[in-house]
């Protein structure tokens, strides 16, 4: 059984894969100490089912301070050696970018579901902290990235800066005309970040020079954004789909 790690800003995923599928995922906070991980992932093992025990670790990891916590951890929980994302692991994704090593695991994890998932080109958007949007080319070329604010980071910026706009809350919005300042937050927002969505895909396709499917990822904002828009799929929890894989290729 394979224990998968997806350390982001502000959130890890844990997830247990017994055969092809995924048991019950536990979502922590990143503010703990190697002894109160280990505790946590007992814990979440046991909510994945009784009598079970993995027999390799994964990590994919954006946060530099934690990997090493992180790594720890897993040893002092189940005794194993954890295998990070990086140089040297086979991933199945070219990385065509000019500076590799700044490319977040992350994304090199989605691209990675996101091409097997798509059969050739797709273009990969993440819905967190911030929006990314990953191109892959019909070769499995990772070729690039767009990076703009997430939706709930937007949203707080826009409380903080502009006094006498309440917190709203997000949700579906089906007029670009909003009557009052709740809904004119939520046209701005939601119907906007579907039109940066949909002009970036746009772009993209251009410059790859194919019809790259979209494949969308993150939390629920973000099917609100792609509901407006033709997307193969939005799969919640892409990056540890994408670890598998990886964890996969690299196993005897």
């Amino acid at each position: 059984m394979l224990l998968a790690l997806d350390a982001r800003n502000g959130s890890l995923t844990v997830g247990f894969r017994h055969g092809n599928a995924w048991l019950p995922l536990t979502r922590l906070g990143v503010n703990r100490t190697e002894d109160e991980y280990a505790f946590l992932l007992n814990a979440a093992l046991d909510k994945a089912g009784p009598g079970l025990r993995p027999d390799r670790a994964w990590l994919s990891s954006v946060v530099p301070g934690l990997t090493p916590v992180l790594k720890e951890a897993v040893r002092l929980a189940f005794g194993l050696d954890v295998t990070v994302v990086g140089p040297g692991v086979k991933t199945g994704v070219k990385i065509r970018v000019d500076q590799p090593a700044e490319l977040g695991s992350d994304l090199v994890c989605q691209a990675a579901a996101g091409y097997a998932l798509a059969g050739g080109a797709c273009l990969v958007v993440d819905f967190g902290a911030a929006l990314t949007m990953a191109a892959v080319n019909g070769k499995g070329e990772f070729m690039g990235a767009a990076i703009a604010p997430g939706l709930e980071t937007a949203a707080t910026a826009l409380r903080r800066t502009a006094a006498q706009l309440p917190e709203v809350r997000l949700e579906a919005s089906d007029k670009a005309i909003g009557r009052n300042t709740p809904d004119a937050v939520r046209s701005g927002l939601i119907l906007g970040y579907t039109g940066l969505v949909e002009r970036l895909a746009e772009r993209m396709r251009s410059e790859l020079g194919e019809d790259a499917a979209l494949i969308g990822s993150g939390d629920k904002l973000g099917r609100l954004v792609l509901d407006g828009l033709p997307a193969l799929a939005f799969v919640p929890d892409l990056a540890l789909d994408g670890l598998a894989l990886i964890a996969e290729r690299n196993t005897p």
